[in-house]
């Protein structure tokens, strides 16, 4: 597969379709759309590109079946009640879609919470990690049933972009009616698509007003997420649900709009987000074996822990030394007790001794920012 330049070299990909996609005015299913996006991801992942999805349209499928005590329209109570039947439909029909590719996709349903809240947002994306591992595509969806206005997401970009980042995503792509970003309401005579937008380019000059008829987001929603996951180094595009492959032709063909990201962004940046709170007074110590790993990108497996120290829980973030020194902090895949358990054993002793197993690691790299100031100390 010969992907356009720009996008050269991705190996991950989040893909966000709307409600307008995937489904057709009346509410129903749009079948053909709906297997051309699953035949693309099934072929993406042939090439060692993995993919999460993002879709949207239970609420359009779900509406029409409200016969009665319609809830009002606009409301959040309308999203919940149709939400709450159509996602089934939904799931079922991309089901079935992979499965004549003879392959599996998953569902997961995401409120604001489970990215807000350290220990939700680390078991969602152990989730995500575990299933893009064993080859089935991840398909989430706000969880529009139960959400209410504290907890929303807010809409299915806002959503994807959040996902980009949780899984270190290398490109976000997301889906529209639209061909792309226009320069004004493409409607009106003269609208010139945008085929590039440098990092940090000023779009002042767009009207990006226009919405759909059965989604929440339109063009302001859509560059909004677009520019949370450039400064992260994540490109982004949005093309059109026309086009022949929904999601090979943006990926290999100079169309839509490619939104550039920051070219001398930190890659640790991507994690810092998760560990902004740490857990005071707590640390584990390491070797010197453990320590050469970690400075080389690796994780932390018990073997390496020589002692721990604190009171902390699975899921916070504590200091990392060696020779009693900080030089690194991540988010604990297990607690202080069971740390204590573990140091000094093997990955393949951690279930007999604990009687479970979490993780073979204790600190996953994904989840490790090492503290530079200090190692730049060291070096000098």
């Amino acid at each position: 597969m010969n992907l356009r330049k720009e996008l050269a070299g991705i190996k991950r990909l989040v893909v966000k379709v709307g409600s307008n996609v995937v489904t057709k005015k009346n509410g129903r299913c749009d079948i053909r759309k709906m297997r051309i996006i699953v035949e693309d991801i099934c072929e993406l992942q042939e090439n060692g590109i993995e993919v999460v999805l993002v879709s949207s349209g239970a609420v359009n499928v779900g509406k029409f079946f409200l016969k009665k005590h319609l809830p009002r329209e606009g409301k959040i109570d309308l999203q919940q009640s149709a939400s709450a039947i159509g996602q089934p439909k939904l799931i079922n029909k991309y089901s079935s879609l992979f499965e004549e590719q003879h392959s599996i996709c998953s569902q997961i349903l995401l409120t604001h919470d489970d990215f807000r809240k350290r220990k939700r947002f680390l078991n969602a994306k152990q989730t995500i990690e575990v299933l893009l591992k064993n080859k089935i595509t991840p398909i989430l969806n706000e969880n529009d049933s139960i959400s209410y206005t504290e907890i929303t997401v807010g809409d299915n970009d806002h959503l994807a972009a959040s996902a980009a980042q949780m899984v270190n995503a290398d490109a976000l792509l997301i889906v529209t009616s639209a061909q792309g970003l226009y320069d004004k309401d493409p409607e009106e005579e003269g609208a010139k698509l945008i085929k590039k937008v440098s990092f940090d380019e000023c779009l002042n000059h767009v009207d990006m007003t226009t919405k759909t008829t059965c989604g929440r987001g339109g063009m302001e929603s859509k560059i909004q997420a677009v520019n949370k996951v450039t400064p992260l180094g994540i490109k982004a595009l949005i093309a059109s649900k026309d086009n022949n492959r929904i999601v090979l032709d943006p990926l290999t063909q100079d169309t839509g709009t490619l939104f550039g990201p920051k070219s001398s962004y930190d890659p640790e940046l991507r994690k810092a987000w998760l560990i902004s709170t740490k857990k005071l007074n707590c640390h584990i110590e390491v070797d010197k074996g453990a320590y050469e790993a970690l400075l080389e990108g690796k994780s932390l497996f018990p073997k390496g822990i020589v002692e721990t120290s604190g009171e902390y829980y699975k899921g916070d973030c504590i200091d990392i030394s060696y020779n009693g020194e900080i030089f690194a902090v991540g988010i604990s895949e297990y607690d202080m007790t069971e740390v204590e358990k573990i140091k000094r054993k093997h990955s393949n002793e951690i279930e007999d001794t604990l009687g479970h197993k979490v993780s073979d690691e204790v600190i996953n790299t994904i989840n490790l920012v090492l503290n530079k100031e200090k190692l730049d100390e060291r070096v000098s």
